[in-house]
């Protein structure tokens, strides 16, 4: 058994006393997905064998993005796919990240956020493609929600493949290896546009104090091949994986980061 559910089934009333408050529908969906994970509520599959007549029967798994306990199929499975589309170019990894102070949006509504941060980022390098390069740009975003210190911290990976897809010749044109975006300029216009967007949404709101620079990275990462490998680590997964669990008591946890 996973050392994560062990410790959520021993400890989850507690957990749900305590935090309350804190936990949103989705947590406590994932909280029973993951109870019920490999047991008799969750379900059994059935094996026969016609020829010795031998029975198994097998409990099922609760297939949640988060459970320690699944994904390992899902994971392996996205990494062949994006290898599959990956071109033989130079790539680069986009990051945007949002300031601590619109955390709390991510903890109230994420969702919606999170929506948002999509759209605003791909738009951001779509428009800019079509400004400086005067075509179209592949690329794909994966979202993370913690910092590898297990604390709240969204922020979008973006690889981009340095180059343009002209659609009126179909011809794919190589970009620059050294060279994709101005992060500063990125980061000016991700502020004003996800500004922009919590502004517009109902349920969102601007808290105070909001830094007037907000940080995006764009870095190079040779091939790809790398930075799909380490995206593909965090994608369907927990925030704390059983690997990363060194000791437990009856009231403490002790794990790396």
């Amino acid at each position: 058994m996973s050392t994560f559910i062990e410790l959520l089934r021993q400890h989850h009333r507690a957990l749900k006393h305590h935090y309350h408050a804190q936990l949103n529908g989705d947590m406590h969906r994932a909280i029973g997905a993951m109870l019920r994970c490999k047991t008799e509520q969750q379900g059994r599959s059935q094996w026969f064998c016609s020829h010795c007549h031998h029975d198994d029967r097998l409990p099922l798994s609760c297939g949640h993005r988060h459970c320690p306990q699944c994904q390992q199929r899902t994971t392996s499975d996205w990494l062949q796919r994006q290898q599959q589309k990956r071109l033989p170019v130079h790539y680069f990894m986009v990051t945007f990240t949002l300031p601590y102070q619109l955390r709390v949006l991510a903890r109230h509504q994420p969702k919606t956020l999170y929506s948002d941060m999509f759209k605003v980022a791909s738009g951001i390098l779509k428009d800019f493609a079509n400004r400086q390069q005067q075509g179209e740009m592949g690329f794909t975003a994966v979202l993370h929600t913690h910092s590898r210190q297990r604390n709240l911290h969204p922020h979008l990976h973006i690889i981009v493949a340095a180059g343009r897809y002209d659609a009126s010749r179909q011809t794919w044109h190589k970009g620059n290896k050294h060279y994709l975006f101005n992060a500063f300029a990125l980061a000016k216009v991700w502020r004003a546009r996800m500004l922009e967007a919590i502004n517009q949404h109902p349920t969102l709101w601007v808290p105070n104090d909001i830094p007037k620079q907000w940080v995006v990275d764009c870095r190079q990462v040779g091939y790809g091949q790398a930075a799909l490998n380490y995206l593909a680590r965090y994608l369907y997964r927990g925030v704390l994986p059983d690997e990363d669990i060194i000791h437990i008591t009856d009231d403490t946890v002790t794990f790396r980061y």
